[in-house]
């Protein structure tokens, strides 16, 4: 238990209410009782016996803490082979509380079609959330982190920018009878030029799912527009505040970050500034206390 309790992950602070451990492939191998990474595709620089105290010792320190798995990815995407008894036996071995699914296809096919949108990869996407919510124990979190343009493509909607092959990729999941199973969503407010608006991008995901949902941002850089582009986006802790104001007057279920692994790049923010504006921003209480401590994970 010594490893465990200098790791990052045993010492994140209260005002954390999930984290995320990503990414596990969706067609995962892995033997019930075996404790272990082997088959998942996760890729951590410690081992799972340490991962697995660390957890531990976590909701000792925090008890209402969530921890799920991730499932997918930008790495990850055989979902037809989606095998839900090894993720559920996963995460029940490691005594986590769900999963989080992002479900980020290379090529969603998304096209005009009547007043909307419609993607070929609809029924696949309706299908992952179908099984999972199915397949996992009861009282299981069944989380799903959304792309950025996934609720634009029609009514007021339908000419929010930027335009992308992702515009509506999320609303064949959002109209479909298994958004009821869903816990929350995360919205992935990132990676989609400085002609984007988060907030517009709350209101469009909140017209389609009344349940709790989160707005994201990303430690600096984004992965598109890449670095050095004219319309690439760079966080700023302001712009931090802000959001996070909104977030709260408008509803929101709050915010979340990704990642708080990630190296800032030089003059931005860092994940531990980041974190702090917004536990002060949504008065969480003891947001002096840092995400990440220490120099491992």
């Amino acid at each position: 238990m010594s490893d465990a309790a200098v790791t990052k992950l045993a010492n994140l602070p209260a005002y954390v209410g999930t984290v995320i451990l990503s990414f596990m492939q969706p067609d995962a191998q892995y033997t019930k009782g075996s404790r272990s990474f082997q088959g998942t595709g996760i890729q951590f620089s410690y081992d799972a016996t340490v991962v697995r105290d660390a957890v531990s010792l976590l909701r000792q320190r925090n008890p209402d803490i969530e921890v799920l798995v991730g499932i997918g990815g930008p790495t990850y995407f055989n979902w037809s082979g989606l095998n839900v008894t090894a993720i559920s036996d996963f995460f029940s071995d490691f005594g986590l509380d769900g999963v989080n699914v992002n479900y980020e296809p290379t090529d969603p096919g998304c096209v005009p079609s009547g007043n909307g949108y419609a993607c070929k990869t609809d029924g696949e996407y309706v299908e992952v959330v179908r099984a999972l919510s199915k397949g996992l124990p009861a009282g299981s979190t069944l989380s799903v982190s959304v792309l950025h343009v996934g609720a634009y493509g029609e009514g007021q909607w339908a000419n929010s920018q930027p335009k992308s092959a992702y515009t509506g990729v999320s609303l064949a999941l959002l109209r479909s009878e298994v958004a009821e199973k869903i816990t929350r969503l995360n919205i992935m407010a990132y990676d989609a030029s400085t002609a984007y608006d988060p907030l517009e991008a709350l209101a469009a995901y909140q017209n389609y799912f009344k349940g709790p949902i989160l707005l994201g941002v990303e430690v600096a850089p984004e992965a598109w527009p890449q670095e050095g582009h004219p319309n690439a986006h760079v966080i700023t802790l302001p712009e931090v505040e802000s959001l996070s104001k909104a977030v709260k007057a408008q509803g929101g279920g709050g915010m979340f970050l990704w990642s708080m692994f990630k190296q800032a790049k030089s003059g931005t923010p860092t994940a531990n500034q980041i974190s702090r504006q917004i536990c002060v921003t949504l008065e969480l209480g003891d947001c002096d206390k840092p995400l990440v401590q220490g120099a491992r994970m």
